[in-house]
């Protein structure tokens, strides 16, 4: 109802002025709508069509950016440095990276009759186990031989690691 009101006023309004001044605010008005669609609506969609090329150009540009950066991150990981620990002291550095992550009260160390390196793990948190895996990965006289692990619940991991001690640091490859 407002907008016919407002029609309405506008109409009785314009009744009230002469033919030469009604001509001048239908002109006028005109003018301005014009105006208004040009600022609005027309200029800035020739503005985005003409810097069209120029945007995809850059865009794709960064893109590229993104990609190298994303291939040089993936072969720093793959070359990340291996840490030397000589075998008498593995035990005592897989204890100290237990410690470092907070999970040393979590976790047992001991190693087997076969001269493995055993790892069990009772309702530790997952971020900390996997940093202590990552961490423990890095030294290169180990090898990773069994992991069990499995989600006791949100966060919380329980299972246990087995650790190849030697000399080759040959990490992937399985000799069992």
């Amino acid at each position: 109802m407002k907008h016919t009101e407002l029609l309405v006023k506008a109409q009785n309004q314009l009744d009230q002025l002469n033919t030469r001044e009604r001509k001048l605010v239908t002109w006028g008005g005109t003018l301005a709508l014009v105006l208004i669609g040009w600022f609005v609506l027309i200029e800035p969609a020739m503005v985005t069509i003409q810097q069209a090329p120029a945007n995809q150009a850059a865009l794709v540009d960064k893109a590229g950016q993104v990609m190298r950066a994303a291939l040089d991150l993936e072969a720093l990981r793959g070359a990340r440095s291996r840490v030397v620990v000589p075998e008498s002291d593995l035990q005592t550095r897989l204890q100290q990276l237990l410690d470092e992550q907070g999970i040393a009260e979590q976790a047992s160390l001991v190693r087997t009759e076969e001269g493995d390196i055993r790892v069990e793990f009772k309702k530790v948190s997952a971020s900390g186990f996997l940093a202590w895996m990552s961490r423990a990965e890095a030294i290169s006289s180990l090898q990773l031989n069994l992991a069990e692990v499995e989600k006791v619940e949100a966060g919380v991991l329980s299972g246990y690691v087995t650790l190849l001690p030697g000399t080759s640091g040959s990490m992937g490859k399985s000799s069992r």
